[in-house]
C-alpha cells in the first residue's frame, strides 16, 4: 500500500523493540566495538581497588587481538633490587654519605657498589653508621673483622672501635692501584638485631701488589636504628676524581 502525501514519522525505537542477539558486531560501524562506542564511565565509574591486586585477581588483555583474562600473578613484580641512587665523585673528597633519603622502611637490606681510586697512597678506608635522627655519625661501639683472602690470611679486628676498618692492606694511588668493593648493609632500621655490614674488596697496594679482602662489622647495640652510613679515608686521604658508586635496596 502506498502513501499519499508525507510518509508518517515512525515511533522512537526503544530497547524493548530489539530482540536478543539481533545486533551483532557486523552491524556496528568498523565491525567492532571500540572506544568510540564505549562510555568512559565503564572504567572510571567502578570502585577503585585501593590495594595491590591479589595473585588470583584477573585482568583483561588482548592476545594478538583476542581478548583473554589473566591472573595478576603473571605480571606482578618479583623480588629483586631497586637502584636508589648513584653518583660520580668528580673532585677529590675524603668521604661520601648515604642517608635517610635512601634508607627507609621500604627496604630491610641494601647493597653498595663502589669503585675508584685513592688520591693518596696507603691510607685506610673506614665506615661509620648514621644515627637514628640522621644528624650525626656514630663514633663508638663497633666490632669488626677484616682480613686478606689467601696469602698469609693476615687481618685486623676490634670489639670496641670508634670506626669500622674496611681495608687490611690499603690501596695505592697509581694507575693500576684502583679498587672495587661490594658491601651489604643489613637491617639498619631493625631494633631487634644489630645493624651489620658484609663486604669484599679487591685493590692493589702501594707496590702494585694485588690484594683481596673481606670483612664484617656490627654496631654493638642491637636496639639502635641507623639511617645510613659514611665511607671515608683516614687523615690525609681522599677519593680520586672519577670514583663512582651505586646504592640498591632489596625488595621485600
Amino acid at each position: 500500500m502506498g502513501y499519499i502525501g508525507r510518509k508518517p514519522t515512525p515511533a522512537a525505537l526503544t530497547s524493548s523493540d530489539i530482540a536478543a542477539d539481533v545486533i551483532t558486531a557486523a552491524k556496528i560501524a568498523d565491525d567492532a566495538i571500540s572506544e568510540e562506542h564505549l562510555d568512559a564511565t565503564v572504567i572510571t565509574g567502578l570502585t577503585a581497588l585501593g590495594a595491590t591486586p591479589a595473585d588470583t585477581d584477573e585482568l583483561i588483555v588482548s592476545d594478538a587481538g583476542t581478548l583473554k583474562r589473566m591472573d595478576y600473578s603473571y605480571i606482578k613484580a618479583s623480588p629483586g633490587m631497586t637502584l636508589l641512587t648513584s653518583g660520580d665523585i668528580t673532585s677529590t673528597t675524603s668521604s661520601f654519605t648515604i642517608n635517610s633519603t635512601y634508607v627507609t622502611s621500604t627496604y630491610d637490606h641494601y647493597m653498595l657498589i663502589l669503585r675508584g681510586k685513592a688520591a693518596g697512597d696507603g691510607i685506610q678506608m673506614n665506615l661509620r653508621y648514621r644515627n637514628s635522627a640522621d644528624n650525626a655519625n656514630i663514633e663508638s661501639g663497633y666490632s669488626y673483622r677484616v682480613g686478606s683472602i689467601a696469602d698469609n690470611g693476615s687481618g685486623a679486628n676490634s670489639d670496641s672501635a670508634s670506626e669500622v676498618r674496611l681495608t687490611q692492606d690499603h690501596s695505592g694511588s697509581n694507575s693500576n692501584e684502583g679498587f672495587n668493593m661490594v658491601m651489604h648493609f643489613l637491617s639498619p632500621l631493625s631494633t631487634l638485631v644489630p645493624t651489620s655490614c658484609h663486604w669484599t674488596i679487591n685493590n692493589a697496594d702501594t707496590g702494585d701488589g694485588f690484594q683481596s679482602m673481606h670483612g664484617m662489622s656490627r654496631r654493638n647495640d642491637g636496639t639502635e636504628a641507623h639511617t645510613g652510613f659514611i665511607v671515608y679515608f683516614g687523615s690525609g686521604g681522599d677519593f680520586a676524581n672519577g670514583t663512582n658508586y651505586e646504592f640498591y635496596g632489596f625488595k621485600k
